[in-house]
This record gives structure tokens, sequence and C-alpha cells, in this order.
């Protein structure tokens, strides 16, 4: 069976165990390394046949894949805004 949590539960606090920020190339590299683990194992559900054959087991599985395309798809809207608020203060 999956395990699958709840976005909250997936997104850190920002700040590390000892109370200190986190650097934002971190979170970046933390959420790109989540997301490759996190394909690699949708895609291997996918072909499992037994994921398949159970309509719990499949119900999960598209449960699990809605979470991830949200998150992908919220993650990408947000780097897009962040880059053109970017581009808009050096141009100025």
């Amino acid at each position: 069976m999956f395990n699958i949590s709840p976005l909250s539960a997936a997104v850190s606090g920002g700040a590390a165990v000892d109370g200190s920020a986190v650097p934002l190339s971190s979170r970046f590299s933390q959420a790109y390394v989540w997301a490759g683990q996190e394909r690699d194992a949708l895609l291997a559900a996918a072909n499992n046949p037994a994921v398949a054959s159970d309509p719990a087991l499949l119900y999960a599985h598209q449960v699990r894949q809605e979470a991830y395309t949200k998150q992908l798809a919220l993650s990408s809207a947000l780097v897009s805004h962040a880059t053109k608020g970017i581009e808009t203060l050096v141009k100025s």
C-alpha cells in the first residue's frame, strides 16, 4: 500500500533542526531530489500489475499522482512569478 501523507506534512517549516535558517539552494535541492524520487515511485507503481488489478491500490496511486502533479504545478508557478519579479526589478 502507498504511504500518502498530506502536503503540509511533506513541507518543512523552513528552519533546520537547530533553529538556523536553511539556504534557499538547499530547499531547491531537496525539492528536486524529492520530485525525482516521487516520479520514479509513481512510474514504478504505474507499471506494477498488482496496482492496476486492485481498485484500492489504483485509487491510492491516482490520489498520489494528483498530489504530485499539483505540487509540481504550484512550484513551477511560484518559480515563474519569482523569476518575473526579479527580472522586473533588474530592468528598472
